[in-house]
Protein backbone atom coordinates (compact mmCIF):
# COMPACT_ATOMS: atom_id res chain seq x y z
CA UNK A 1 0.00 0.00 0.00
CA UNK A 2 2.95 2.36 0.62
CA UNK A 3 3.65 2.26 -3.15
CA UNK A 4 0.06 1.98 -4.43
CA UNK A 5 -1.37 4.87 -2.41
CA UNK A 6 0.98 7.73 -3.49
CA UNK A 7 1.53 6.64 -7.07
CA UNK A 8 -1.90 5.21 -8.04
CA UNK A 9 -4.73 6.04 -5.66
CA UNK A 10 -3.81 9.67 -4.93
CA UNK A 11 -3.20 10.59 -8.61
CA UNK A 12 -6.53 8.95 -9.48
CA UNK A 13 -8.34 10.94 -6.79
CA UNK A 14 -6.71 14.21 -7.91
CA UNK A 15 -7.67 13.59 -11.53
CA UNK A 16 -11.30 12.94 -10.53
CA UNK A 17 -11.39 16.16 -8.49
CA UNK A 18 -10.07 18.03 -11.53
CA UNK A 19 -13.05 16.75 -13.53
CA UNK A 20 -11.19 14.29 -15.76
CA UNK A 21 -13.61 11.58 -17.07
CA UNK A 22 -13.34 8.35 -15.10
CA UNK A 23 -11.98 6.25 -17.98
CA UNK A 24 -9.12 8.67 -18.66
CA UNK A 25 -8.46 9.27 -14.96
CA UNK A 26 -7.97 5.52 -14.51
CA UNK A 27 -5.61 5.26 -17.48
CA UNK A 28 -3.55 8.31 -16.51
CA UNK A 29 -3.23 7.11 -12.90
CA UNK A 30 -1.94 3.77 -14.17
CA UNK A 31 0.59 5.59 -16.35
CA UNK A 32 1.83 7.63 -13.39
CA UNK A 33 2.23 4.43 -11.37
CA UNK A 34 4.04 2.47 -14.08
CA UNK A 35 6.47 5.30 -14.95
CA UNK A 36 7.26 6.79 -11.53
CA UNK A 37 6.70 4.18 -8.80
CA UNK A 38 9.91 2.27 -9.51
CA UNK A 39 7.97 -0.97 -10.01
CA UNK A 40 9.40 -3.73 -12.17
CA UNK A 41 6.14 -3.93 -14.17
CA UNK A 42 6.92 -2.74 -17.73
CA UNK A 43 4.88 0.31 -18.88
CA UNK A 44 3.91 -1.55 -22.07
CA UNK A 45 1.65 -3.69 -19.87
CA UNK A 46 -0.85 -0.80 -19.87
CA UNK A 47 -1.53 -1.26 -23.59
CA UNK A 48 -1.43 -5.06 -23.67
CA UNK A 49 -3.73 -5.44 -20.65
CA UNK A 50 -6.21 -2.88 -22.05
CA UNK A 51 -6.37 -4.91 -25.25
CA UNK A 52 -6.70 -8.22 -23.40
CA UNK A 53 -9.50 -6.81 -21.22
CA UNK A 54 -11.80 -6.18 -24.18
CA UNK A 55 -10.59 -9.04 -26.40
CA UNK A 56 -13.20 -11.44 -25.03
CA UNK A 57 -15.86 -13.35 -26.94
CA UNK A 58 -18.36 -12.81 -24.11
CA UNK A 59 -18.18 -9.02 -24.54
CA UNK A 60 -19.53 -9.31 -28.09
CA UNK A 61 -22.90 -9.72 -26.39
CA UNK A 62 -22.69 -6.14 -25.09
CA UNK A 63 -23.27 -4.25 -28.37
CA UNK A 64 -25.88 -6.83 -29.38
CA UNK A 65 -28.08 -6.21 -26.33
CA UNK A 66 -27.51 -2.45 -26.52
CA UNK A 67 -28.58 -2.50 -30.18
CA UNK A 68 -31.69 -4.52 -29.28
CA UNK A 69 -32.74 -1.84 -26.80
CA UNK A 70 -31.93 0.97 -29.26
CA UNK A 71 -34.02 -0.67 -32.00
CA UNK A 72 -37.04 -1.25 -29.80
CA UNK A 73 -36.86 2.28 -28.39
CA UNK A 74 -37.42 3.45 -31.96
CA UNK A 75 -40.45 1.18 -32.40
CA UNK A 76 -42.53 3.25 -29.93
CA UNK A 77 -42.59 0.24 -27.64
CA UNK A 78 -42.31 2.39 -24.50
CA UNK A 79 -45.88 3.66 -24.79
CA UNK A 80 -47.19 0.12 -25.30
CA UNK A 81 -45.39 -1.14 -22.17
CA UNK A 82 -46.76 1.77 -20.14
CA UNK A 83 -50.28 1.01 -21.36
CA UNK A 84 -50.01 -2.65 -20.33
CA UNK A 85 -48.71 -1.63 -16.91
CA UNK A 86 -51.56 0.89 -16.53
CA UNK A 87 -54.19 -1.76 -17.25
CA UNK A 88 -52.62 -4.25 -14.83
CA UNK A 89 -51.87 -2.07 -11.77
CA UNK A 90 -53.15 1.42 -12.57
CA UNK A 91 -56.34 0.90 -10.55
CA UNK A 92 -54.50 0.38 -7.25
CA UNK A 93 -53.91 3.19 -4.75
CA UNK A 94 -50.89 5.06 -6.01
CA UNK A 95 -51.73 3.68 -9.45
CA UNK A 96 -49.35 5.64 -11.65
CA UNK A 97 -46.47 5.00 -9.24
CA UNK A 98 -47.13 1.27 -9.66
CA UNK A 99 -47.38 1.74 -13.44
CA UNK A 100 -43.99 3.45 -13.35
CA UNK A 101 -42.40 0.57 -11.43
CA UNK A 102 -44.02 -2.22 -13.47
CA UNK A 103 -43.12 -0.48 -16.74
CA UNK A 104 -39.50 -0.37 -15.54
CA UNK A 105 -39.63 -4.11 -14.90
CA UNK A 106 -40.99 -4.69 -18.43
CA UNK A 107 -38.44 -2.32 -19.92
CA UNK A 108 -35.60 -4.03 -18.02
CA UNK A 109 -36.23 -7.21 -19.98
CA UNK A 110 -35.70 -5.28 -23.21
CA UNK A 111 -33.01 -2.64 -22.69
CA UNK A 112 -30.93 -4.04 -19.81
CA UNK A 113 -29.84 -0.48 -19.05
CA UNK A 114 -30.48 1.75 -16.03
CA UNK A 115 -30.00 5.06 -17.84
CA UNK A 116 -32.09 3.96 -20.84
CA UNK A 117 -34.92 3.07 -18.46
CA UNK A 118 -34.91 6.47 -16.74
CA UNK A 119 -34.43 8.45 -19.95
CA UNK A 120 -37.21 6.60 -21.82
CA UNK A 121 -39.87 6.29 -19.13
CA UNK A 122 -39.18 9.52 -17.22
CA UNK A 123 -40.44 11.99 -19.83
CA UNK A 124 -43.65 9.97 -20.24
CA UNK A 125 -44.55 9.01 -16.68
CA UNK A 126 -43.28 11.91 -14.55
CA UNK A 127 -45.52 14.54 -16.26
CA UNK A 128 -48.43 12.07 -16.19
CA UNK A 129 -47.96 11.54 -12.44
CA UNK A 130 -47.76 15.29 -11.79
CA UNK A 131 -51.04 15.80 -13.70
CA UNK A 132 -52.71 13.26 -11.38
CA UNK A 133 -51.71 15.13 -8.19
CA UNK A 134 -48.50 13.26 -7.37
CA UNK A 135 -45.83 15.64 -6.03
CA UNK A 136 -43.06 16.24 -8.61
CA UNK A 137 -40.34 15.11 -6.17
CA UNK A 138 -42.18 11.86 -5.43
CA UNK A 139 -42.69 11.22 -9.16
CA UNK A 140 -38.99 11.75 -9.87
CA UNK A 141 -38.00 9.55 -6.92
CA UNK A 142 -40.19 6.64 -8.06
CA UNK A 143 -38.75 6.86 -11.57
CA UNK A 144 -35.14 6.94 -10.35
CA UNK A 145 -35.59 4.11 -7.85
CA UNK A 146 -37.38 1.83 -10.32
CA UNK A 147 -34.82 2.50 -13.07
CA UNK A 148 -32.28 0.50 -11.03
CA UNK A 149 -34.24 -2.64 -11.98
CA UNK A 150 -33.15 -2.08 -15.59
CA UNK A 151 -29.77 -3.69 -14.98
CA UNK A 152 -30.97 -6.47 -12.67
CA UNK A 153 -33.76 -8.28 -14.51
CA UNK A 154 -32.17 -10.08 -17.48
CA UNK A 155 -30.91 -9.48 -20.05
CA UNK A 156 -28.46 -7.14 -18.33
CA UNK A 157 -25.54 -5.42 -20.05
CA UNK A 158 -23.88 -4.96 -16.65
CA UNK A 159 -24.13 -8.69 -15.90
CA UNK A 160 -22.39 -9.44 -19.21
CA UNK A 161 -19.41 -7.26 -18.26
CA UNK A 162 -19.22 -8.54 -14.66
CA UNK A 163 -19.48 -12.15 -15.79
CA UNK A 164 -16.79 -11.69 -18.44
CA UNK A 165 -14.32 -9.95 -16.13
CA UNK A 166 -14.86 -12.02 -12.96
CA UNK A 167 -15.21 -15.35 -14.79
CA UNK A 168 -18.75 -15.86 -13.48
CA UNK A 169 -21.35 -17.65 -15.60
CA UNK A 170 -23.31 -14.97 -17.49
CA UNK A 171 -26.25 -17.35 -17.81
CA UNK A 172 -26.05 -17.89 -14.04
CA UNK A 173 -26.09 -14.12 -13.41
CA UNK A 174 -29.07 -13.74 -15.75
CA UNK A 175 -30.97 -16.51 -13.98
CA UNK A 176 -29.92 -15.28 -10.53
CA UNK A 177 -31.13 -11.74 -11.26
CA UNK A 178 -34.77 -12.74 -11.83
CA UNK A 179 -35.91 -13.09 -8.21
CA UNK A 180 -33.95 -10.08 -6.86
CA UNK A 181 -35.31 -7.91 -9.69
CA UNK A 182 -38.88 -8.95 -8.97
CA UNK A 183 -38.40 -8.51 -5.21
CA UNK A 184 -37.04 -4.99 -5.68
CA UNK A 185 -40.02 -4.15 -7.91
CA UNK A 186 -42.48 -5.49 -5.33
CA UNK A 187 -40.74 -3.68 -2.46
CA UNK A 188 -40.96 -0.41 -4.37
CA UNK A 189 -44.65 -0.98 -5.09
CA UNK A 190 -45.37 -1.64 -1.42
CA UNK A 191 -43.48 1.52 -0.46
CA UNK A 192 -45.33 3.58 -3.08
CA UNK A 193 -48.68 2.17 -1.92
CA UNK A 194 -48.05 3.03 1.75
CA UNK A 195 -46.84 6.56 0.97
CA UNK A 196 -49.69 7.24 -1.48
CA UNK A 197 -52.35 5.89 0.91
CA UNK A 198 -51.06 7.89 3.87
CA UNK A 199 -50.64 11.15 1.99
CA UNK A 200 -53.53 10.88 -0.44
CA UNK A 201 -51.42 10.96 -3.59
CA UNK A 202 -52.93 10.42 -7.01
CA UNK A 203 -56.34 9.85 -8.59
CA UNK A 204 -58.18 6.55 -8.28
CA UNK A 205 -59.06 4.61 -11.46
CA UNK A 206 -61.42 1.72 -11.95
CA UNK A 207 -60.29 -1.74 -12.98
CA UNK A 208 -61.04 -2.06 -16.69
CA UNK A 209 -61.23 -5.85 -16.73
CA UNK A 210 -59.29 -8.78 -18.14
CA UNK A 211 -60.17 -8.30 -21.81
CA UNK A 212 -58.52 -4.83 -22.13
CA UNK A 213 -55.43 -6.27 -20.39
CA UNK A 214 -55.30 -9.09 -22.94
CA UNK A 215 -55.70 -6.66 -25.85
CA UNK A 216 -53.00 -4.33 -24.51
CA UNK A 217 -50.67 -7.25 -23.83
CA UNK A 218 -51.18 -8.54 -27.37
CA UNK A 219 -49.86 -5.24 -28.79
CA UNK A 220 -46.72 -5.38 -26.63
CA UNK A 221 -46.35 -9.17 -26.68
CA UNK A 222 -43.66 -9.40 -29.40
CA UNK A 223 -41.37 -7.09 -27.40
CA UNK A 224 -42.22 -8.73 -24.07
CA UNK A 225 -41.22 -12.11 -25.51
CA UNK A 226 -37.60 -11.02 -25.97
CA UNK A 227 -36.38 -11.84 -22.43
CA UNK A 228 -38.08 -15.24 -22.61
CA UNK A 229 -36.42 -16.01 -25.95
CA UNK A 230 -33.02 -14.91 -24.64
CA UNK A 231 -33.27 -16.70 -21.30
CA UNK A 232 -34.91 -19.78 -22.77
CA UNK A 233 -32.17 -20.10 -25.36
CA UNK A 234 -29.28 -19.53 -22.93
CA UNK A 235 -30.62 -21.64 -20.08
CA UNK A 236 -31.80 -24.35 -22.46
CA UNK A 237 -28.32 -24.65 -23.94
CA UNK A 238 -29.49 -23.61 -27.42
CA UNK A 239 -27.10 -20.67 -27.69
CA UNK A 240 -24.49 -18.75 -25.72
CA UNK A 241 -25.15 -15.24 -24.29
CA UNK A 242 -23.26 -13.75 -27.26
CA UNK A 243 -25.33 -15.73 -29.74
CA UNK A 244 -28.44 -14.76 -27.78
CA UNK A 245 -27.59 -11.11 -28.39
CA UNK A 246 -27.41 -11.73 -32.15
CA UNK A 247 -30.76 -13.56 -32.04
CA UNK A 248 -32.29 -10.65 -30.10
CA UNK A 249 -31.06 -8.13 -32.70
CA UNK A 250 -32.47 -10.20 -35.58
CA UNK A 251 -35.79 -10.65 -33.75
CA UNK A 252 -35.96 -6.88 -33.01
CA UNK A 253 -35.35 -6.07 -36.67
CA UNK A 254 -38.13 -8.43 -37.72
CA UNK A 255 -40.79 -7.17 -35.32
CA UNK A 256 -39.75 -3.54 -35.87
CA UNK A 257 -40.13 -3.77 -39.64
CA UNK A 258 -42.84 -6.42 -40.08
CA UNK A 259 -45.02 -6.19 -36.94
CA UNK A 260 -44.81 -2.63 -35.60
CA UNK A 261 -43.71 -1.20 -38.99
CA UNK A 262 -42.06 1.81 -37.36
CA UNK A 263 -38.44 0.84 -37.95
CA UNK A 264 -37.09 2.45 -41.11
CA UNK A 265 -33.57 3.00 -42.46
CA UNK A 266 -33.13 6.31 -40.63
CA UNK A 267 -34.08 4.74 -37.29
CA UNK A 268 -31.78 1.79 -37.96
CA UNK A 269 -28.81 4.09 -38.62
CA UNK A 270 -29.59 6.15 -35.49
CA UNK A 271 -29.81 2.94 -33.43
CA UNK A 272 -26.43 1.74 -34.72
CA UNK A 273 -24.80 5.10 -33.99
CA UNK A 274 -26.28 5.11 -30.47
CA UNK A 275 -25.04 1.54 -29.93
CA UNK A 276 -21.52 2.45 -31.07
CA UNK A 277 -21.37 5.38 -28.62
CA UNK A 278 -22.65 3.38 -25.63
CA UNK A 279 -20.45 0.35 -26.37
CA UNK A 280 -17.32 2.40 -26.97
CA UNK A 281 -17.71 4.39 -23.75
CA UNK A 282 -18.32 1.21 -21.75
CA UNK A 283 -15.32 -0.64 -23.21
CA UNK A 284 -12.95 2.27 -22.64
CA UNK A 285 -13.93 2.23 -18.97
CA UNK A 286 -13.60 -1.57 -18.83
CA UNK A 287 -10.12 -1.57 -20.41
CA UNK A 288 -8.59 1.07 -18.13
CA UNK A 289 -10.39 -0.19 -15.01
CA UNK A 290 -9.02 -3.69 -15.61
CA UNK A 291 -5.42 -2.42 -15.60
CA UNK A 292 -6.09 -0.38 -12.46
CA UNK A 293 -7.62 -3.43 -10.77
CA UNK A 294 -4.80 -5.77 -11.75
CA UNK A 295 -2.17 -3.43 -10.34
CA UNK A 296 -4.04 -3.46 -7.02
CA UNK A 297 -4.32 -7.25 -7.14
CA UNK A 298 -0.61 -7.66 -8.01
CA UNK A 299 0.30 -5.79 -4.81
CA UNK A 300 -2.07 -8.01 -2.77
CA UNK A 301 -4.48 -5.25 -1.82
CA UNK A 302 -7.41 -7.79 -1.58
CA UNK A 303 -5.59 -9.63 1.22
CA UNK A 304 -4.99 -6.36 3.05
CA UNK A 305 -8.69 -5.45 2.74
CA UNK A 306 -9.72 -8.85 4.11
CA UNK A 307 -7.34 -8.49 7.04
CA UNK A 308 -8.66 -4.97 7.71
CA UNK A 309 -12.28 -6.13 7.71
CA UNK A 310 -11.49 -9.07 9.98
CA UNK A 311 -9.66 -6.68 12.31
CA UNK A 312 -12.82 -4.57 12.55
CA UNK A 313 -15.17 -7.51 13.03
CA UNK A 314 -15.57 -11.14 12.00
CA UNK A 315 -19.37 -10.87 12.27
CA UNK A 316 -21.01 -11.43 8.88
CA UNK A 317 -23.70 -8.83 9.48
CA UNK A 318 -21.18 -6.13 10.39
CA UNK A 319 -18.96 -7.02 7.41
CA UNK A 320 -21.94 -6.92 5.05
CA UNK A 321 -23.06 -3.53 6.35
CA UNK A 322 -19.53 -2.14 5.97
CA UNK A 323 -19.32 -3.37 2.37
CA UNK A 324 -22.78 -2.06 1.50
CA UNK A 325 -21.96 1.36 2.95
CA UNK A 326 -18.67 1.41 1.06
CA UNK A 327 -20.37 0.41 -2.22
CA UNK A 328 -23.07 3.07 -1.81
CA UNK A 329 -20.47 5.78 -1.27
CA UNK A 330 -18.35 4.63 -4.22
CA UNK A 331 -21.41 4.26 -6.44
CA UNK A 332 -22.47 7.80 -5.59
CA UNK A 333 -19.17 9.44 -6.52
CA UNK A 334 -17.88 7.28 -9.38
CA UNK A 335 -19.13 5.47 -12.47
CA UNK A 336 -20.86 2.22 -11.44
CA UNK A 337 -19.28 0.17 -14.23
CA UNK A 338 -15.75 1.29 -13.35
CA UNK A 339 -16.45 0.50 -9.71
CA UNK A 340 -17.58 -3.01 -10.59
CA UNK A 341 -14.44 -3.72 -12.63
CA UNK A 342 -12.11 -2.31 -9.96
CA UNK A 343 -13.83 -3.47 -6.78
CA UNK A 344 -15.04 -6.84 -8.07
CA UNK A 345 -11.64 -8.58 -8.20
CA UNK A 346 -10.54 -6.80 -5.00
CA UNK A 347 -13.50 -7.81 -2.87
CA UNK A 348 -14.46 -11.13 -4.41
CA UNK A 349 -11.98 -13.02 -2.17
CA UNK A 350 -13.44 -11.23 0.86
CA UNK A 351 -17.04 -12.01 -0.06
CA UNK A 352 -16.55 -15.61 -1.17
CA UNK A 353 -14.10 -16.63 1.58
CA UNK A 354 -15.48 -18.68 4.47
CA UNK A 355 -13.66 -16.22 6.73
CA UNK A 356 -15.64 -13.44 5.06
CA UNK A 357 -19.25 -13.54 3.86
CA UNK A 358 -19.13 -17.04 2.38
CA UNK A 359 -21.03 -16.12 -0.79
CA UNK A 360 -21.13 -18.05 -4.04
CA UNK A 361 -19.68 -16.41 -7.16
CA UNK A 362 -23.13 -15.68 -8.62
CA UNK A 363 -24.40 -14.35 -5.30
CA UNK A 364 -21.41 -12.01 -5.03
CA UNK A 365 -21.79 -10.84 -8.64
CA UNK A 366 -25.39 -9.78 -8.01
CA UNK A 367 -24.54 -8.29 -4.61
CA UNK A 368 -21.76 -6.23 -6.18
CA UNK A 369 -23.95 -5.13 -9.08
CA UNK A 370 -27.00 -4.13 -7.05
CA UNK A 371 -24.99 -2.41 -4.29
CA UNK A 372 -23.19 -0.16 -6.76
CA UNK A 373 -26.35 0.49 -8.79
CA UNK A 374 -28.06 1.73 -5.63
CA UNK A 375 -25.28 4.32 -5.47
CA UNK A 376 -26.99 5.87 -8.51
CA UNK A 377 -29.92 6.91 -6.32
CA UNK A 378 -28.02 7.60 -3.10
CA UNK A 379 -28.47 11.28 -2.12
CA UNK A 380 -27.21 13.81 -2.83
CA UNK A 381 -25.08 12.92 -5.87
CA UNK A 382 -26.77 9.84 -7.35
CA UNK A 383 -26.69 10.12 -11.16
CA UNK A 384 -30.32 9.02 -11.61
CA UNK A 385 -31.46 11.86 -9.35
CA UNK A 386 -29.73 14.31 -11.69
CA UNK A 387 -31.62 12.76 -14.64
CA UNK A 388 -35.13 12.70 -13.14
CA UNK A 389 -35.10 15.99 -11.17
CA UNK A 390 -34.98 18.25 -14.27
CA UNK A 391 -37.75 16.21 -15.94
CA UNK A 392 -39.95 16.79 -12.87
CA UNK A 393 -38.83 20.46 -12.71
CA UNK A 394 -37.97 20.14 -9.03
CA UNK A 395 -34.83 20.71 -6.98
CA UNK A 396 -32.30 17.94 -6.42
CA UNK A 397 -32.66 18.38 -2.65
CA UNK A 398 -36.38 17.57 -2.72
CA UNK A 399 -35.87 14.50 -4.90
CA UNK A 400 -33.06 13.36 -2.58
CA UNK A 401 -35.45 13.43 0.39
CA UNK A 402 -38.28 11.75 -1.54
CA UNK A 403 -36.09 8.85 -2.72
CA UNK A 404 -34.95 7.79 0.79
CA UNK A 405 -37.93 5.45 1.56
CA UNK A 406 -37.43 3.69 -1.78
CA UNK A 407 -33.68 3.37 -1.19
CA UNK A 408 -34.37 1.82 2.22
CA UNK A 409 -36.77 -0.71 0.62
CA UNK A 410 -34.11 -1.70 -1.91
CA UNK A 411 -31.47 -2.01 0.81
CA UNK A 412 -33.71 -4.48 2.66
CA UNK A 413 -33.77 -6.67 -0.48
CA UNK A 414 -29.99 -6.29 -0.77
CA UNK A 415 -29.53 -7.61 2.77
CA UNK A 416 -31.77 -10.57 1.92
CA UNK A 417 -29.51 -11.30 -1.06
CA UNK A 418 -26.52 -11.49 1.31
CA UNK A 419 -28.09 -13.66 4.00
CA UNK A 420 -30.63 -15.74 2.03
CA UNK A 421 -28.62 -17.42 -0.76
CA UNK A 422 -31.74 -19.03 -2.24
CA UNK A 423 -32.90 -15.63 -3.53
CA UNK A 424 -30.05 -15.53 -6.02
CA UNK A 425 -29.18 -19.21 -6.27
CA UNK A 426 -32.52 -21.05 -6.44
CA UNK A 427 -33.05 -20.63 -10.18
CA UNK A 428 -29.38 -21.09 -11.23
CA UNK A 429 -29.13 -24.27 -9.15
CA UNK A 430 -32.39 -25.61 -10.54
CA UNK A 431 -30.96 -25.10 -14.04
CA UNK A 432 -27.57 -26.57 -13.15
CA UNK A 433 -25.73 -23.22 -13.37
CA UNK A 434 -24.73 -22.69 -9.76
Amino acid sequence: MEIVAPYLLIPFGVLLILGIPVAFALGLACMVFLFFSGTTIPPLILVTEMYTAVNQFALLALPMFVLTGELLNRCDITEKLVEVARLVVGWLKGGLAHVNILASMFFAGISGSVLADAASLGPILIPAMVRERYPPAFSAAVTAASAVIGAIIPPSTVAIIIGGQLQISIGGLFAGGIIPGVLIGLSLMVTAYVISARRGYGDMHRFEGVIPIMKGSAKAAPALLIPFIILGGILGGIFTPTEAGAVAVLYSLLIGTLYYRTLDLRNLIEAMIGTAKVTASALVIVSTAIVFSRILTFFKIPQEILELLLAISDNRVVMALILIGFFLIMGTFMDALANMIILGPLLMPVATSQLGLGMTDIQFGLFLMISLLLGLITPPLGLLLFITAPIAKVSLERVSLAVIPFLVAELVVLLLIVFVPAITMAIPRALGLG
